[in-house]
């Protein structure tokens, strides 16, 4: 008998999914949690010992669940009940007979780089969390344009006067980096991606830099002027003077791959390539 955590997005869609699967799992005999993507059913939560995590929702439900199953080392393999679906690249009529593969040992993991990240603020440095995604930094909505001083492992690099600035890791690489004009990276590489939005100056392009590197922003806008926004989940306004510090985490999201879908199908379906 396997621990298994069923992490379901709060709609009926989803909601009805994950019963299917629960019933599938107890009747082979394991033992099931069933946790809803609210914040309330994420606090103190222990998951030591669980074998695998199961996302039943969209990209969203999947970071967040990411976040939690990494702290504890447990694969997930996401199905999807959202609207994109690409990191939940399971289907709701696949997920019965994949999940009896992962269980059989029969399916293949991949391992993503994740993003530790710290606020310091005076002489107070703050964890804030790992991420499968990215860290921006942004303008909020009552700013103009706003500054930030770049460093790539303790070295000057480059002062940005734009919209902001995405740190993202090869995961997020398909994420709001693209939008921005970022390179894709393939997901199961390791680098740190720098990619400024709209900078005011056209020569500041995005970086691919070694994961061994860290990188610093130093915010030089006046307060509430920017926001520190994480897997497009969690965030704060920052302070004038507040620096924050992203590098490559200790911890992995390892991700159970569908055998028959390989990253550029991917790539062709959802992003409509020919």
């Amino acid at each position: 008998m396997s621990k298994i955590a069923l992490f379901v997005k709060d709609s009926e869609k989803a909601r009805a999914t994950s019963s299917e699967i629960k019933e599938f799992l107890k009747e082979k005999g394991h033992s099931v949690l069933e946790i809803l993507n609210k914040p309330e059913a994420k606090v103190n939560l222990n998951l030591k010992g669980y074998r695998l995590m199961v996302v039943v929702g969209g990209d969203g439900t999947f970071l967040a669940g990411a976040r939690i199953a990494s702290r504890f080392g447990i694969p997930l393999v996401g199905v999807n009940e959202g609207r994109f679906g690409f990191l939940t690249e399971v289907e709701r009529h696949e997920a019965v007979d994949l999940i009896r593969e992962i269980l059989a040992g029969r399916i293949k993991k991949q391992r993503r780089m994740m993003l530790s990240t710290y606020l310091l603020r005076g002489k107070v440095r703050r964890f804030l969390g790992n991420y499968l995604n990215d860290v921006v930094v942004s303008k909020s909505a009552i700013a103009r344009i706003m500054e930030i001083e770049v460093f790539a492992n303790d070295s000057f690099m480059v002062h940005i006067y734009g919209d902001g600035v995405i740190i993202s890791t090869p995961t997020g690489s398909t994420a709001y980096a693209l939008s921005a004009g970022g390179p894709i990276i393939y997901p199961d590489s390791e680098n740190i991606l720098f990619v400024p939005i709209c900078p005011h100056t056209l020569s500041n392009r995005p970086v691919v830099l070694p994961s061994r590197f860290s990188v610093r922003l130093r915010v030089l806008s006046e307060n509430r002027a920017c926001y520190l926004t994480m897997d497009g989940q969690e965030g704060m306004y920052l302070k004038k003077g507040d620096v924050v510090e992203i590098e490559k985490s200790r911890k992995f999201c390892e991700i159970y791959l569908h055998p028959e879908k390989g990253f550029f199908e991917i790539l062709r379906k959802k992003l409509r390539w020919g």
